[in-house]
C-alpha cells in the first residue's frame, strides 16, 4: 500500500509539472480504490483545471434537435432507435425542425446541435447527401446567424456509403452549405473488441478516428466523446483517451485549421436499453461517482491537449455535474431544450435547463459563469 500510494503520488506530481502521463501511469489512476487516493487524484485535476482553463466556468444556449429515431441498426446500448413501421417511430419534417429552430433563437440560443438515426428513407433525388444539404440549408436560411453542430461520424460514413462517394465529398459539401462543427459522437469505445458487443453495425475506431482527422483537415471543428461504464475495462478506457490525444496531437503537428474543442464522458444508461446489454451490465443508472473518477483522470491525462471538458447533466443529473466541476471540469454544458436518445434510455437529469439553472449551479461552487459559443469564444 505504502508502494501504490508512492506511485500514485509520483504520477500526480508529474502531471502537475505539466508532463502527459502514459496509458500505463493512466490506468493505474483509474485502477485506484482507495477513497483518500481517489480524493487526491480529484484535487489534481481540479487544480490543472485551473492552470489550464481558470476558474470561469461556461455554458452554451443551444437547441437539440433528433429529426429521426427511424434506423438500420441496432446498437445494444440504445432505446432511441425505431423501424420506420414501428409505434413511436418519428421522422421531422422541415417545417418541424424550422418551428424547432424558431423557438430556440427566442430564447438567444446561439447554436443548433442536431442529430439523428440512419434513415434509409431521407434522401432527395435518390440520394441521401442531397437531404442533409437541405436540413442545413434550410436553418441557415432561416437563421444565418447559428451555429449548426451536426452529424456525426456515423452519419458522415451513412452518407458517403448511400450515395458511393468520398467522406471527403460528404463533409465539405455540409460545410460549404453551412455546416459549423460536427459532434464527436458514435465514439462510443475505440476498440472494436468492445464495438462487437456494444455496436457491431458501426464504424469501427479506424474509421471513427478518420473521419475526426479529415473534419480537422477541411476546417471543421469537432468534440470528443466517451461511453463509458457498460463493458469496457479501465485499460480500455485509458487507451481511448489515448487515440484522442493523439488525434489532437496530429491535429495541431500538422497544422490544420481546427481541431477537438471540448471532451466529455457519456456514461451508460441501462433503465430502458435493450435487455441483454441492461442484464450485463446490471445497473440501470450511471454510477456516479465512477464518472466522476473517470472525469478526473480524463482532466490529468488529457488536459495538456484538450483543455475543455464537461460533464452530461442529462446521464448524471445537475448534482452530479456540479460535483464534476470540482473534478476537471470546467463547462457545464447547454440548455439543450430537449434531448431523446438519452432520455429515452432512462435518464433522470432532465431535458432543459435555463440559463438561470445553470448560472445558479455555477455561482453554488463560487466560480464565475460566463455564456460561450459553439467554439468556446466567450460572448
Amino acid at each position: 500500500m505504502v508502494y501504490q500510494q508512492a506511485t500514485i503520488t509520483d504520477i500526480l506530481n508529474k502531471a502537475e509539472q505539466g508532463e502527459d502521463i502514459s496509458v500505463i501511469e493512466g490506468v493505474e489512476l483509474l485502477a485506484q480504490q482507495d477513497l483518500t487516493l481517489r480524493s487526491a487524484i480529484a484535487q489534481t485535476a481540479d487544480r490543472l483545471r485551473q492552470q489550464q482553463v481558470g476558474d470561469t466556468v461556461t455554458y452554451v444556449i443551444n437547441r437539440n434537435i433528433n429529426f429521426t429515431n427511424i434506423c438500420e441498426q441496432h446498437c445494444s446500448f440504445c432505446a432511441f432507435r425505431r423501424d420506420a413501421d414501428q409505434p413511436g417511430s418519428f421522422w421531422l419534417d422541415t417545417e418541424q425542425i424550422i418551428a424547432k429552430a424558431t423557438e430556440a433563437v427566442k430564447i438567444g440560443a446561439t447554436e443548433i446541435c442536431m442529430q439523428g438515426g440512419l434513415n434509409p428513407q431521407a434522401k432527395l433525388d435518390g440520394a441521401s447527401l442531397p437531404y442533409y444539404l437541405k436540413l442545413v440549408a434550410e436553418i441557415k436560411a432561416n437563421f444565418p446567424q447559428l451555429h449548426l453542430h451536426a452529424f456525426s461520424p456515423q452519419e458522415i460514413q451513412f452518407i458517403a456509403r448511400e450515395d458511393g462517394i468520398s467522406y471527403e465529398q460528404v463533409l465539405s459539401a455540409l460545410k460549404d452549405a453551412g455546416l459549423g462543427s460536427m459532434p464527436g459522437t458514435a465514439a462510443e469505445i475505440l476498440d472494436d473488441r468492445v464495438r462487437k458487443i456494444i455496436c457491431p453495425e458501426k464504424i469501427n475506431s479506424a474509421v471513427w478516428l478518420e473521419i475526426i482527422s479529415l473534419a480537422h483537415r477541411l476546417g471543421i471543428p469537432t468534440t470528443s466523446t466517451m461511453l463509458s461504464g457498460h463493458v469496457e475495462t479501465e485499460q480500455q478506457q485509458i487507451e481511448h483517451l489515448a487515440q484522442l490525444r493523439s488525434l489532437q496531437q496530429t491535429a495541431i503537428a500538422l497544422n490544420y485549421p481546427t481541431k477537438i474543442t471540448e471532451f466529455i464522458i457519456l456514461p451508460f444508461v441501462g433503465q430502458e436499453a435493450p435487455a441483454p446489454l441492461r442484464h450485463r451490465v446490471g445497473r440501470d443508472q450511471p454510477d456516479v461517482s465512477q464518472v466522476l473518477h473517470l472525469t478526473a483522470v480524463a482532466r490529468i491525462f488529457l488536459g495538456n491537449w484538450i483543455a475543455n471538458h464537461q460533464p452530461s447533466w442529462v446521464k448524471i443529473g445537475l448534482s452530479g455535474a456540479k460535483q464534476a466541476l470540482k473534478c476537471g471540469c470546467n463547462d457545464i454544458g447547454g440548455t439543450l431544450m430537449e434531448e431523446h436518445i438519452t432520455t429515452m434510455a432512462g435518464a433522470q437529469g432532465g431535458t432543459c435547463m435555463s440559463v438561470e439553472t445553470l448560472q445558479e449551479a455555477i455561482a453554488v461552487l463560487a466560480r464565475p459563469h460566463q455564456q460561450r459559443n459553439t467554439i468556446y469564444e466567450y460572448l
